[in-house]
């Protein structure tokens, strides 16, 4: 009896590396001489089961309908490397069938002569198929737990890189780009595709489609998308990775998209029970403590824990009101309040009149740059000049006055009232624990921050940290020795006339 053997792989891999194909060619081969039947064929692919559009499969089905190939059977090893989708898998063998080819298997082969047989006949049919959907499932279940932890575990986008020794995301050199691009963007002074197109023959390469996609990206503000599946909703999470850039830039490129409604970043509901990731550190080993659910027998419970293989676990619950509670210690003097309306006031008049002459010397500047372009107006005229050279000169004149009425904008855009900064910056500082408890994410990441440049660690009972913003600590009635222990001491203001509030919230307070 005249056969057609059949043997397939899924990955390049596996053909070139692995000894599948091998074992499945041996024991079609032993089958077929121990049952006396001649092997016309032999076809083998290394594509996905998932349908027959596959070379070499397609090849032995033309052979067989124009009738230069004639066998009566044809042998695969089993139904999953037949096929593992049902439908695929029954049209198929009835073409075969329709061919005068019979379809068989060395592993649960089912005579179909017989009626009772088709039933765990197609229960072997469906089988790869479930298998496939299964493993298909549990992938995308496994990346999206993985981006609930923070975790970014498909290829880093633009800006970023992986390193696969750390099994991290970090940044590089690619984020200049991406800064100029948010900011450029952001003044709504040039397209987005002029911006584009300016970048890319800086060295940025990115088509315009890309460029618009990361314009719209969290990824860039630290934040990781979960899109919305079956029940669950789209969520934003805190990733592991450092971001790029600052909300506020952020949302100003998502409005010149939305054409001036607000879209406002905000984290998920799920990311509420962790504002303090990224802020902390492992008591063992020094890396940063992620957040994650698990269940438990009747609810889910929320923990910090390390990921680095220690033992370091705490409930989230217990380290939030924790924070809370020393927040809540800090008190500042009237005497402090009235020193630092002054140094407000002062920092406030120096920064106004620095911008003030900043904005006069531009605009002096722009004027010349008017004049040197109406003189080139006049050598062309006057045939003085080349129209090559005029081109070139004349483009480069235009392109300084547009850098500098761009700085323009964004020293105005910088302005703010000092009474609004004041009064909110003094509010923040007598009630930070309550701006912190209604604080949304981002915020909560900002005012921890802002009070301690580096990480903290929890032990179990208090924080402690190697640093601290050195003017909370000189405002501020009560300090704190960084083994957990709260002390009373005298405020020293003998150096409080050099600080001043640092960046990290609006209005510039803390």
């Amino acid at each position: 009896m005249d056969v057609i053997i059949y043997t397939r792989v899924s990955t390049e891999d596996q053909k070139e590396n692995g000894f599948s194909l091998q074992d499945q060619e041996r024991r079609l081969r032993a089958y077929c001489e121990r049952e006396g039947k001649t092997i016309i064929a032999h076809y083998q692919d290394n594509y996905s089961g998932k349908n027959f559009n596959r070379p070499e499969f397609q090849r032995m089905l033309t052979a067989i309908k124009n009738k230069n190939l004639k066998a009566s059977q044809f042998f695969c090893v089993r139904m999953d490397r037949f096929s593992r989708d049902v439908s695929h898998t029954l049209d198929m063998v009835q073409t075969l069938k329709t061919l005068k080819v019979d379809v068989r298997f060395l592993e649960n082969d089912y005579d179909l002569s017989v009626p009772e047989n088709l039933i765990p006949y197609l229960i072997n049919v469906a089988l790869p198929q479930v298998e496939n959907e299964r493993r298909g499932l549990n992938t995308k279940n496994g990346l999206r737990q993985a981006k609930r932890e923070g975790r970014w575990v498909a290829r880093a986008p633009k800006g970023y890189s992986n390193d696969k020794i750390n099994k991290a995301i970090v940044v590089n050199e690619d984020a200049i780009y991406i800064k100029k691009a948010f900011k450029d963007v952001s003044l709504k002074i040039k397209s987005i595709d002029q911006i584009r197109k300016g970048l890319n023959k800086e060295g940025f390469n990115c088509s315009k489609q890309q460029f618009y996609n990361l314009l719209k990206n969290p990824f860039y503000i630290g934040y990781i998308k979960i899109d919305a599946w079956k029940n669950e909703e789209e969520e934003l999470i805190k990733g592991l990775h450092d971001p790029i850039i600052e909300v506020d830039i952020f949302n100003q490129v998502q409005q010149v998209f939305e054409k001036g409604k607000r879209r406002d970043i905000r984290p998920s509901k799920y990311n509420q029970k962790y504002p303090l990731r990224g802020h902390l550190i492992c008591n063992k080993c020094g890396n940063k403590l992620t957040g994650s659910s698990s269940k438990g027998r009747k609810k889910y419970y929320s923990y910090y824990h390390c990921q680095n293989g220690c033992n370091e676990r705490h409930q989230a619950s217990l380290i939030n009101s924790t924070f809370n509670d020393f927040l809540s210690s800090f008190s500042i003097s009237e005497e402090v309040i009235k020193l630092y309306k002054e140094i407000i006031k002062d920092i406030f008049k120096e920064q106004k009149g620095t911008k003030e002459n900043k904005i006069l010397k531009l605009n002096k500047e722009i004027t010349s740059l008017d004049n040197n372009l109406k003189n080139l107006d006049e050598k062309l005229l006057s045939n003085d000049i080349e129209a090559e050279d005029y081109n070139r000169m004349g483009k480069n004149t235009k392109e300084k006055i547009e850098e500098s009425k761009r700085e323009i904008v964004e020293l105005k855009q910088t302005d703010s009232p000092l009474d609004q900064h004041f009064q909110f910056g003094l509010s923040m500082m007598k009630n930070i624990n309550y701006y912190y408890d209604n604080a949304d994410i981002p915020t909560k990441q900002r005012i921890v921050g802002s009070i301690f440049p580096e990480k903290l660690i929890f032990d179990g009972e208090s924080y402690r940290t190697t640093k601290v913003n050195s003017f909370i600590s000189l405002i501020s009635s009560k300090s704190v020795n960084w083994n957990g222990d709260k002390t009373k001491q005298a405020t020293s203001y003998s150096d409080l006339s050099n600080m001043a509030p640092p960046l990290g919230l609006e209005p510039r307070t803390l």
